[in-house]
């Protein structure tokens, strides 16, 4: 492996000559890979790395934060937008518990079952973000529906894996429980969005002027949650 220090930082890449014309850097699952033309310089490739630090650092962090959770000391889960590390603490019969304060999750488990630690990390973690969930849900719910004066039939959390919400015929509102890894406006967001299709069935322009009325900057939670409209 190679290494490049970058201010604070450093990008390790493994580097591949090949016979190639261009330049190219890959990343794969949290690994930078740079192929370069046989014979070009170390220093062309230093260059090269510079250029395109920002968007390797963005890209790892975004491939790290889709791979599958370890449950250690140290790692980065999304809470609300924001990036929270994980701190595992170990005490002599201490029960099982998550606090969540001071941009940590902080999880006190038993010594004396050291070796449980990732099946009961994840259920701990599991279950914090359930309820959070649940809270988050329901605020950004009574605050759209006051602001809008619409209520529906009924809402629920639920483990929707295509959609982030959705509006029945009969007036009952889904919304998704991975919204807890996003901001509070985006949850509201898409709460609002759900709100209007009670009255606007569909996605016209009217139902997009609704939207805007009550969220100027609906947009900038789109961006958030990567939605793309056809």
């Amino acid at each position: 492996m190679e290494a490049i220090k970058i201010k604070e930082n450093t990008i390790e890449y493994r580097l591949e000559r090949k016979r190639i014309k261009n330049c190219y850097i890959a990343i794969k699952e949290g690994e930078v890979i740079v192929r370069v033309p046989t014979k070009t310089s170390q220093e062309k490739i230093e260059e090269i790395i510079l250029k395109r630090a920002d968007w390797i650092f963005e890209n790892i962090k975004k491939q790290q934060k889709s791979l599958p959770k370890t449950y250690v000391d140290g790692e980065i889960f999304s809470v609300l937008g924001k990036d929270i590390v994980l701190k595992i603490s170990y005490e002599k019969n201490a029960k099982p518990k998550l606090k969540f304060w001071l941009g940590k999750l902080q999880v006190t488990l038993p010594i004396e079952k050291k070796e449980d630690t990732k099946e009961m990390t994840q259920k701990l973690i599991e279950k914090f973000y359930a309820e959070l969930a649940e809270k988050e849900v329901e605020k950004a719910m009574r605050k759209m529906v006051s602001k809008v004066g619409i209520a529906p039939q009924s809402y629920q959390v639920k483990n929707l894996k295509s959609t982030w919400g959705n509006c029945s015929i009969a007036g009952k509102i889904s919304l998704s429980k991975n919204l807890v890894f996003y901001s509070r406006h985006a949850i509201e967001y898409v709460c609002l969005h759900e709100i209007c299709h009670l009255k606007q069935m569909n996605h016209s322009k009217q139902f997009w002027a609704m939207v805007k009325k009550y969220m100027p900057n609906y947009k900038l939670a789109e961006e958030e949650l990567k939605i793309c409209k056809k």
